[in-house]
């Protein structure tokens, strides 16, 4: 059996399952109409293997090479986020954060988990010392800026044996921080940026808890 036989008689095995599952929108793209669809499903397997031979004179099967291209881009972007998703909820990153970075919903979350294994999330996250905060915000500071944000907070959980949820809220506070009060700082100061947010750790940084 040849090649173009073979691949137009996975094609009409393919409206015929279509045409069981009474999916006639399916046979529509395809170009047949549902008393073709009809006559197909009553046919022998010899007789579908015959026809196939002949596929070359009613098939034309063809790849926009251009669309091609630009989907597999797609794709491949694709599959890359969802191993770096995967790779931050093994890495404790709460649902909260993967809402913000993926819009992923809790039950999304939950089933992602599921999925990978993962135990359930502890209700309230351990607030991290300064030192350990400090260590955190030096590794963001020190990642390469070209990295994608949801990359760098697992470059950093990674390097720090921090959890990403932990990493993703210090940082949005020390943003906040820099932003409201010194946008240079620390740059231009000896003091740890961390004393200025690290009071409020247990207070509103960790607030929420970690929700799942």
């Amino acid at each position: 059996m040849s090649s173009t036989t073979d691949l137009t008689l996975h094609v009409l095995r393919y409206a015929m399952s279509r045409l069981q599952d009474a999916d006639m929108n399916a046979l529509s793209v395809l170009g047949l109409t549902p008393d073709q669809a009809s006559t197909l499903a009553d046919m022998t397997f010899d007789e579908l293997v015959e026809i196939s031979r002949l596929g070359h004179l009613f098939i034309d099967l063809q790849i926009d090479a251009d669309r091609f291209d630009q989907l597999l881009e797609r794709a491949r972007d694709e599959v890359q986020s969802r191993q770096v998703q995967d790779e931050l909820l093994r890495h404790q990153a709460d649902a909260r954060m993967m809402e913000a970075l993926f819009g992923m919903t809790t039950t999304d979350v939950a089933r992602r988990r599921r999925v990978l294994g993962l135990p359930s999330q502890p209700g309230r996250p351990r607030s991290p010392t300064s030192e350990q905060a400090q260590a955190m915000w030096d590794a963001w500071r020190a990642a390469p800026k070209d990295l994608p944000d949801p990359d760098r907070y697992l470059h950093v959980a990674r390097s720090t044996g921090a959890s990403a949820s932990a990493v993703y809220r210090l940082v949005a506070e020390c943003q906040h921080t820099l932003t409201d009060r010194a946008p240079t700082y620390p740059a231009k100061t000896a003091r740890p940026v961390v004393d200025l947010v690290h009071h409020q750790f247990g207070t509103h940084l960790y607030s929420a808890g970690g929700s799942s």
